[in-house]
């Protein structure tokens, strides 16, 4: 080895990298425990009512029109 290598944990921006990795990880885990913690409540199918709308598969003006 040289005489000028250093020792990895002497030079500053090694330990600014294993903070930001390390508040990354933290910050994932947190994001995820969030998630888990305000689960969404399952959505059921409303029973089917009458619409006012008509049914989609009525053909519309616009679809027979000719140029």
């Amino acid at each position: 080895m040289s005489e000028r290598s250093s020792k990895w944990y002497v030079v500053p921006e090694v330990w600014l990298m294993l903070v930001m990795l390390g508040a990354t990880v933290a910050g994932s885990l947190a994001l995820v425990a969030t998630a888990f913690g305000h689960r969404d409540e399952l959505v059921h199918a409303a029973p089917s009512i009458a619409s006012p709308l008509p049914p989609s598969t009525a053909s519309r003006p616009a679809d027979t029109a000719q140029p």
